[in-house]
């Protein structure tokens, strides 16, 4: 017999919608603590482990850029049920791995299903929402959303002390089949041509990535959103060593101060959602977020180059500020971007999620090149990351931020 799916609330929806993309912080986040622990038992050195961050951004690129448009044809339900099967499957073979190699492949697998899954977010909200209506939707999401980062360092801290690093990767496999009940239970179908994926189909995603990346006015967003979270990536990657060797805090005192970035983020994200409500535009919430990121990652390179290694306290309050942002930051920038294409919103929006995880990977994994043994690298890269998001955002879409005469 079919299962009859209830009809969700606006609030419903967004809860579920927000955690299906938790996918993405609770596979990130969760195992940062773990870091350590995991280098010392597969006797590797740990920025080899901390590759595998980037490894994981790779594979969500690569998900989000086939996802989004096989859901232009398929529509976003069979794809989001398909990305979340491989995830799980994934997750558990990470529970059992045993060498770096095995690490780096699994978590690309496992990345891949989670972009395929995640991806459909912004194109089930385009289905049906527009213009600030969307990006209140995107505020609500993001409301919702900023528990998983809040409490995944914590959650991984505490199961590491319970079973280890392959406990993390349990409970991933857990909530993952959850998730999956869960989207196959409740989430309408959406999106989708009806069509067949053969030459026709791929011909027909080049020419719909085509007219995305020839919309000039719309790219200063995609790049702005992927170098700003590039910039946080920077700091994810390198955080576990800066503040657990060179501060000495243990894996739980590391869960507290990671917990402020996402305190700071979603106080940034309400005043975003109170903003939108009172009628200002995302463009210019926007301005403040950009100007509040780069000024806090100057400030952290000002105090590297002043004490070296910086009193903890001013370096985590930099560090609040900059990460914070992404609260003024995200859920507008998508919602800018995405204003600019009435269709193909599918494949808009796996562009725009997929760039910002291969620019976030590739600035992370840049980081652990340079790594050198000091906090040096961590702010140099954040700061830079943030410069060129600028430079691009001014480049392609400073008309889309000028007041409108």
């Amino acid at each position: 017999m079919p299962v009859t799916r209830r009809t969700l609330t606006e609030k419903q929806t967004a809860a579920l919608l927000a955690a299906l993309i938790a996918l993405m912080p609770l596979s990130i986040d969760a195992y940062l603590p773990a870091i350590p622990q995991l280098a010392d038992y597969l006797q590797a050195d740990i920025h080899l482990i901390e590759q595998s961050l980037s490894s994981f951004m790779f594979g969500v690129a690569a998900g989000q850029l086939m996802g989004g448009s096989i859901s232009d044809v398929k529509g976003r339900r069979g794809v989001a049920l398909t990305g979340l099967a491989v995830f799980v499957l994934s997750s558990l073979g990470l529970t059992l791995l045993q060498n770096v190699e095995q690490l780096l492949a699994l978590r690309w697998i496992q990345a891949l299903g989670a972009g395929m899954a995640v991806v459909m977010v912004g194109a089930v909200v385009r289905d049906h929402y527009e213009g600030r209506q969307a990006a209140q939707m995107f505020a609500l999401i993001g409301i919702i959303l900023m528990m998983a980062p809040l409490i995944a360092p914590m959650l991984g801290s505490m199961l590491q002390s319970i079973g280890g690093w392959r406990t993390i990767f349990g409970a991933l496999t857990f909530y993952g089949a959850l998730i999956l009940a869960l989207v196959y239970l409740f989430l309408p179908a959406s999106g989708g041509s009806g069509g067949k994926i053969d030459r026709h189909f791929m011909s027909g995603v080049f020419k719909r990535y085509y007219h995305v990346l020839q919309t000039h006015r719309a790219l200063g967003f995609l790049f702005l959103q992927a170098f700003s979270f590039g910039s946080m990536f920077c700091f994810l990657t390198e955080s576990p060593f800066v503040y657990m060797k060179l501060y000495e805090l243990n894996p739980t005192d590391y869960a507290w101060v990671f917990a402020c970035n996402i305190l700071t983020m979603a106080a940034f994200n309400r005043i975003t959602a109170w903003r939108l409500k009172t009628g200002s535009n995302a463009e210019d919430i926007l301005k403040w977020g950009v100007g509040l990121q780069l000024a806090a990652n100057v400030l952290m390179v000002l105090l590297v180059l002043s004490f070296g290694l910086p009193p903890m306290w001013l370096l985590v309050l930099a560090v609040m500020l900059s990460v914070g942002t992404q609260g003024l930051i995200s859920a507008n920038t998508q919602a800018c971007f995405m204003a600019h294409f009435r269709s193909d919103g599918g494949s808009a929006n796996a562009l725009l999620m997929s760039g910002s995880s291969l620019i976030a990977a590739l600035m992370g994994w840049l980081t652990t090149m340079l790594h050198d043994g000091s906090v040096n690298v961590m702010a140099g890269m954040m700061l830079l990351s943030s410069l060129l998001g600028v430079s691009l955002l001014w480049g392609f879409s400073r008309k889309e931020l000028l007041p409108k005469r």
